[in-house]
């Protein structure tokens, strides 16, 4: 019978299990001992510190395979439940870091600076799809942390502006004097999970990927 995919992750050492055994075990390896005993030349005998420490060894190996195949196991048990705590985000708006700002009717758009170090002379804009600045917004100073702009969707004259896509940029000035970018985080809703090698990933509406430990806020 056929190993099914379910029972592979589920059980990632069922193959090995059901499969022919292709290697020797530590039976295998105790009874091609006694055999050499048994049948070893009476006037040159078996070396018993050689063979005590052939046995160590492969206890030793013996033990280190097994402690990978747990490990391999846990590993991949890890992975189903990243999964299945993941796929309960789908439908959901996650706040990430990005910087696609969705303005969308009846609903508050999600744009946040995220400082890393403390700046001067900080400015954010938001700009509409064809590049034209619709709000500006500007600090004096602004400590580490996350601040949220506010954006009500409007315009500087405080117009309500389209519904669609719209790209937000932040920068300030270091201690140094020098241009410093801003990090910015958006709200995406999820569409999907994928799960990789490294773990569940977000995929977003925007087309946009995004890693569990990315999310900073669940909305």
């Amino acid at each position: 019978m056929a190993v099914s995919s379910i029972d592979s992750l589920m059980n990632p050492n069922e193959k090995a299990r059901v499969a022919p055994q292709k290697t020797m075990g530590q039976e295998d390896f105790l009874k091609l001992l006694t055999t050499q005993m048994q049948n070893q030349d009476p006037t040159n005998p078996v070396d018993n510190t050689k063979m005590i420490a052939d046995m160590a060894q492969f206890s030793s190996l013996e033990a280190m395979k097994q402690l990978n195949d747990t490990v391999s196991s846990m590993s991949q048990m890890f992975k189903v439940n990243q999964a299945v705590q993941a796929s309960v985000l789908v439908g959901k708006d996650v706040v990430v870091p990005g910087s696609k700002v969705n303005l969308v009717s009846g609903s508050s758009p999600v744009a946040l600076v995220n400082i890393e170090e403390a700046l001067t002379e900080v400015k954010a804009q938001i700009r509409d799809a064809s590049g034209t600045v619709v709000r500006e917004y500007a600090w004096d100073s602004l400590p580490i942390g996350q601040g949220d702009l506010k954006w009500d969707g409007k315009d500087a004259s405080g117009n309500a502006l389209p519904q669609g896509a719209y790209t937000l940029t932040a920068w300030g000035t270091n201690s140094e004097g020098a241009r410093a970018a801003v990090g910015t985080l958006v709200a995406q809703k999820v569409t999907s999970v994928d799960v990789g090698s490294s773990g569940a990933t977000l995929n977003l509406a925007d087309g946009s990927s995004a890693s569990l430990d990315e999310i900073q806020q669940i909305r």
